[in-house]
């Protein structure tokens, strides 16, 4: 197992039917590539809820480090929403947005899959093994797993952009654990596996939309 001090910063958001194309269209054409261009930002993947109706989506952005949440660059462009996220912003539904540093994780660290699958806590995460992790990234077809543990305060930032959204809370965290696969029987398996060592362990299974990683110099 590989232990990174990486970040993740996580954000979920449900859209109505009739605002799904636009939202689309502002996260694959300006939003993603906004983010991914601040200092400190690695990559970004937009995922669907599986079989969300209306739709959920997360965006899962990976970063150097968990402050870069905190950073200068970061915060000026929170507070400097563009005219296309100000539109967006108020339409967005159970918001949820926590960031903060992967503790751990086990098989192919940055490798991604064509399936994921994500259980969020809501209070605390739970106490894993190495060995646990390791046992599951191990199964067939499956290309990692990670825990990442939310920074509250990098988090709950207040910034323009979050004053322009319907609710003032920002549905807050402890962390989430990830698995990353090649397909639907192989998500399913590890998800199981968890679920079962981690008694009350709920997962959610999500497909990828679009993905962007900073181009390298």
């Amino acid at each position: 197992m590989t232990t990174q001090g990486d970040g993740l910063l996580a954000i979920w958001s449900t859209v109505a039917a009739d605002f799904e194309t636009d939202y689309l269209h502002w996260l694959t054409r300006e939003h993603v590539f906004e983010r991914v261009g601040i200092s400190g930002f690695l990559s970004g993947t937009v995922y669907r809820r599986r079989d969300s109706s209306p739709s959920e989506f997360l965006i899962l952005y990976a970063l150097e480090h968990a402050s870069v949440m905190s950073s200068d660059a970061y915060r000026a462009r929170l507070d400097a929403p563009t005219p296309w996220t100000q539109r967006v912003m108020p339409q967005l539904q159970q918001f949820r947005r926590g960031g903060g540093t992967v503790q751990m994780r086990a098989g192919h660290a940055y490798a991604t899959g064509g399936r994921l699958a994500v259980a969020r806590f809501d209070t605390a995460c739970p106490a894993l093994s190495p060995d646990l992790l390791d046992r599951v990234a191990a199964l067939d077809r499956v290309t990692q797993v990670r825990l990442m543990t939310v920074a509250s305060d990098a988090t709950s930032i207040s910034t323009r952009e979050k004053s322009m959204r319907s609710s003032s809370s920002e549905g807050a965290f402890a962390g989430i654990l990830a698995i990353d696969a090649l397909d639907d029987a192989a998500r399913d398996h590890a998800a199981a596996a968890l679920a079962e060592a981690l008694s009350e362990t709920r997962f959610e299974y999500y497909d990828p939309v679009f993905i962007f990683a900073r181009p390298h110099a």
